[in-house]
């Protein structure tokens, strides 16, 4: 399995590069693809909005939008002079805000998280273990998990599984219409104009390298 040297954020204006570690450009290039090859077909129309984490040369970022762009159909919109910081930018710095009504929220053994009510729009849940959600999850809310999602109820925000590394993680819903999914650093998304519609329930899980929807 590839490390996590190279992580791809996702946020609802595109993706970013996360470039960790002390790699080479080489090791760059060489881990780069090997983490989009698998899940080409997801990656396709996807928008690259920079590549953060450490600095890279002007040319080296040249070289890597050439790879996403030409070889595995990409568009990178950031522009180089945005590009070239230390900073990493996280999805998780625009929601922070969990939801803490007790009332409406238990902790099993610490292993699941059980949420009765709707997740609103810029709320962000994250928990060490599954998430259960006995309601709708509004476009623009976030949910991470270090193992499985389900929402019994329709899906339409943005849901992380196995954020730790778990590819046997899953995520489930009664209709799972979602603004993008993620399984380890494996990303699913809508295509852009064409919102997916689910009538039946469904479950999102990895297999031969890419996240795959099947009938629950």
């Amino acid at each position: 399995m590839v490390k996590n040297e190279i992580v791809f954020k996702g946020t609802k204006e595109g993706l970013h590069v996360v470039l960790r570690g002390d790699l080479s450009f080489a090791e760059i290039k060489d881990m780069l693809e090997k983490k989009i090859k698998p899940s080409k077909r997801f990656f396709e129309g996807a928008k690259i909005i920079g590549f953060s984490g450490r600095n890279i040369l002007e040319e080296e970022y040249f070289e890597l939008k050439s790879i996403v762009e030409d070889q595995y159909g990409m568009e990178v919109i950031g522009i180089y002079n945005d590009l070239n910081i230390n900073s990493l930018y996280d999805v998780e710095e625009k929601a922070k805000r969990y939801y803490e009504n007790e009332e409406e929220r238990q902790d099993v053994e610490g292993k699941g998280l059980f949420i009765r009510s709707t997740i609103r729009s810029g709320q962000f849940i994250k928990h060490s273990g599954n998430i259960v959600i006995m309601g709708d999850v509004n476009p623009g809310a976030y949910l991470e998990a270090k193992d499985s999602i389900m929402v019994m109820g329709i899906m339409r925000g943005t849901a992380h599984a196995g954020s730790a590394g778990n590819y046997d993680s899953y995520i489930a819903a009664f209709r799972l219409e979602p603004m993008q999914l993620r399984i380890g650093d494996i990303i699913a998304r809508s295509p852009d104009g064409m919102p997916y519609k689910s009538g039946i329930p469904e479950i999102a899980l990895v297999k031969r390298g890419m996240i795959i929807v099947e009938p629950y």
